[in-house]
C-alpha cells in the first residue's frame, strides 16, 4: 500500500516539475516577461502617440505576447495528450501482471495440494504485486477457495481471483474526463489515486484543466480589455473605409461564448467632403439579436453598407464618406431645446469614469456677453448640479468654458432666453455591449484563449492601425494610454489582481504545488525505508549474528577433528602394540 501512495507522489512531482520548468521561465523569452514588455510598449507610445516605430514596436509585442500564450498552452495541452497513451501502456502493464499472478496462483495451488515447495513461485508472485503496486491501488486478500491462492483487487474493482485475471481499460466519460473500467463497461472511474496511473489521472483530470484554464482565463481577459478600447481609437491611417471582423456564430448572441451585455453601441460616420459627423445609436438585444440582425442595423445608416456572410461581419463605407467608433464630443448638443440665437460649440475629451449625458440649462434672459445675470448650470444624470457659469456680462463670446470631465463649451453671440436646455453626450465607451470586439471589428487580438491567441493581420501589415487616439486626429494618444494602464487594473475575473499579478500568483501556486508534492515524497520515501527496516528486522538475515554463527560451527568441526584425530592416533597405537 505504501509503495503504490510513493509511486503516486513520484509520478506528479516528475510531471509537476517538468510543467514548472515551463511556467517559471525568467529570461527573455518567459511570458512573465512578455506580458510586462507589451504593457511597457505602450507606455512607451503614450510619449509619442505618432510615432511609427515605437507603434511597430507595441505591434511586434502584441505578437510576442500572442506567440508567448500560445507556446505555453501548447506545452501544457501536450503534455496532457502525452498522458494519454501512457495510461493505456500502464494498463497493458497491468494486465500482463495480472495475467502473471493468476497462472502462479494456479501453479502454487497444485503444487501445495501435492505436498511440493512453492517459496520461488511466491517470491515471483511477490515480485510481481509489487510492480503492480507501483502502477495502481491494490488490495490483497486469501483465496479461501484455493490452498496459498491469493486475490488481487484495484481501486475496488476485481483483478486477480484465484487462477482468473480480468482486464481493465481506460475511456473517456461523460465530461470528457480520462477513467479507468473493467474492460467492457462504460463506468469510467476518473477519481481514482495510487500508483502511477493515479498520478496521470489526477493531473490530466484536475491539474492541468486547471492550469490550462488560469491560462485561458489570463490570456482572454487581456484580449478582452484591450480589444474593448482598441475598437474605439483610430490611428495614424484614421477612420476606415471598411472593416472585416472574425469568425462569428451566426446564432442568437446569448449562445456566444463571450460576454456581450444588450445595450447600445455607437458609430460615426464623417462625409469626406463636408467634413459632417453624423452618431448613430445600434441597439443590442442579446436574448433576440443575430450577428445578421446587427448588419442590417448598421447597413440602414446613410453612408454604410454592412453584410453579415460566411461567419464574418463587414462594414463598408459609401463612396465619399469614411466612419469610426470614437466615443469622441459631438460639437453639437446631443439633444437641444434652444429657443434663442445663440449656439454652444462643444469640445474636449470626455473623462468620466462612465457614458452620461448632461443638461445645460440657461438661468435667466439677455445677450450672451452682454446682459448680467444670464447662467448656464450644468447637471449630471442624475440631476446634480456640476457646474454655475456666467455667460452674460463679463464672459467674452468664443471663450472656451470648463463644464467638467475634460468637456470645454463654447457661445456664439446670440440672445438666449430662461430655461433653455441642451444636452451633451459623454462617452467614455462607444461600445458597451462589448459586441463589435466579440466580432472583431478594428480589435487588436484575435483569438479569445491563450491556445489561439493572436495579433490581426491587418495590424502586423499596417501598424499605422493601431489605434492609438479617441480624437480624429489620430495623435491625442488618449486611447493608447488607456490600454496602457490595464496593466496595473485589478480585474474581477483575475481575482482582483492586474495581469503581471495574476501570472505571477499562477507560478507561485504552481511552485507551492511541487513544494508540497515534495515535501510528501520525501517524507513517504522515509517511510518506507522505515517499513523496509523493521521487515528485515522481522523476517531478514542479521549478517553479525550469522557470522558468530559461523565461528562457533567452525570451532565445534575444529573441535570434532581434534576428537577424531586423536581416536585414530589411539587406534593405530592399540594395533601397533596388539
Amino acid at each position: 500500500r505504501q509503495q503504490s501512495t510513493l509511486s503516486q507522489a513520484r509520478e506528479e512531482l516528475d510531471l509537476l516539475q517538468t510543467t514548472e520548468s515551463a511556467f517559471g521561465q525568467i529570461g527573455a523569452e518567459g511570458l512573465s516577461s512578455t506580458i510586462g514588455n507589451f504593457f511597457n510598449s505602450l507606455t512607451e507610445l503614450t510619449a509619442d502617440p505618432s510615432s511609427m516605430p515605437l507603434s511597430m514596436q507595441v505591434v511586434w509585442a502584441a505578437d510576442a505576447l500572442a506567440g508567448g500564450f500560445r507556446n505555453l498552452s501548447q506545452f501544457v495541452q501536450n503534455l496532457s495528450d502525452q498522458i494519454d497513451p501512457m495510461v493505456e501502456g500502464s494498463l497493458n502493464e497491468i494486465n500482463m501482471l495480472a495475467e502473471e499472478v493468476a497462472d502462479l496462483n494456479k501453479q502454487i495451488t497444485v503444487i501445495s495440494m501435492q505436498g511440493g515447495s512453492t517459496n520461488l513461485l511466491k517470491d515471483r508472485r511477490d515480485q510481481a504485486i509489487h510492480e503492480l503496486a507501483e502502477l495502481a491501488e491494490v488490495r490483497i486478500t486469501e483465496d479461501p477457495g484455493r490452498p496459498e491462492g491469493l486475490c488481487i483487487s484495484i481501486w475496488g474493482k476485481p483483478l486477480v481471483v484465484g487462477a482468473t485475471a480480468f482486464e481493465l481499460e481506460s475511456g473517456l466519460d461523460s465530461e470528457q474526463k480520462l477513467g479507468i473500467a473493467s474492460a467492457g463497461s462504460s463506468i469510467y472511474a476518473t477519481t481514482v489515486s495510487g500508483g502511477r496511473i493515479g498520478a496521470m489521472l489526477a493531473l490530466k483530470n484536475d491539474l492541468l484543466p486547471g492550469i490550462m484554464d488560469n491560462l485561458n482565463t489570463l490570456a482572454g481577459e487581456i484580449i478582452t480589455q484591450i480589444n474593448r478600447l482598441h475598437v474605439q481609437g483610430v490611428g495614424s491611417s484614421g477612420a476606415f473605409s471598411q472593416s472585416t471582423g472574425t469568425s462569428i456564430d451566426s446564432g442568437i448572441i446569448d449562445s456566444w461564448s463571450t460576454n456581450i451585455t444588450s445595450g447600445t453601441f455607437y458609430v460615426r460616420v464623417t462625409d469626406t467632403t463636408t467634413k459632417v459627423v453624423t452618431r448613430s445609436e445600434i441597439s443590442v438585444d442579446v436574448s433576440t439579436d443575430t450577428a445578421a440582425d446587427i448588419a442590417g442595423r448598421l447597413d440602414a445608416i446613410d453612408g454604410l453598407s454592412a453584410a453579415f456572410a460566411n461567419s464574418v461581419l463587414t462594414i463598408t463605407a459609401d463612396a465619399g464618406y469614411e466612419f469610426d467608433f470614437l466615443p469622441a464630443v459631438s460639437s453639437e448638443p446631443y439633444t437641444d431645446s434652444i429657443t434663442g440665437a445663440a449656439d454652444p460649440v462643444i469640445s474636449g475629451i470626455y473623462t468620466g469614469e462612465a457614458n452620461q449625458v448632461f443638461t445645460g440649462k440657461i438661468v435667466g434672459d439677455g445677450e450672451v456677453g452682454v446682459d448680467d445675470d444670464l447662467f448656464m448650470e450644468v447637471y449630471d444624470a442624475g440631476a446634480n448640479l456640476v457646474k454655475r457659469l456666467n455667460i452674460g456680462e463679463g464672459y467674452a463670446v468664443g471663450d472656451p468654458l470648463d463644464i467638467g470631465n475634460g468637456l470645454v463649451l463654447e457661445w456664439s453671440v446670440g440672445q438666449l432666453n430662461n430655461n433653455d436646455e441642451f444636452t451633451i453626450q459623454g462617452l467614455r465607451d462607444s461600445d458597451p455591449t462589448g459586441f463589435l470586439a466579440a466580432a472583431g471589428i478594428n480589435t487588436l487580438f484575435s483569438g479569445d484563449s491563450a491556445l489561439n491567441m493572436g495579433v490581426r493581420e491587418e495590424i502586423l501589415n499596417q501598424p499605422g492601425l493601431l489605434a492609438t487616439s479617441v480624437d480624429s486626429g489620430g495623435i491625442d494618444g488618449v486611447n493608447i494610454r488607456r490600454m496602457a494602464e490595464i496593466s496595473q487594473q485589478n480585474l474581477t475575473n483575475l481575482e482582483d489582481t492586474n495581469p503581471q499579478e495574476y501570472f505571477n500568483l499562477l507560478v507561485t501556486e504552481l511552485g507551492q504545488t511541487v513544494v508540497v508534492r515534495q515535501a510528501r515524497t520525501a517524507s513517504l520515501e522515509n517511510i518506507m525505508q522505515q517499513l523496509n527496516k523493521r521487515r528485515d528486522e522481522i523476517s531478514g538475515v542479521d549478517l553479525n549474528e550469522e557470522a558468530s554463527r559461523l565461528i562457533i560451527f567452525e570451532r565445534m568441526f575444529q573441535a570434532m577433528a581434534k576428537v577424531i584425530t586423536t581416536q585414530d592416533r589411539a587406534l593405530m597405537s592399540l594395533m601397533e602394540i596388539v
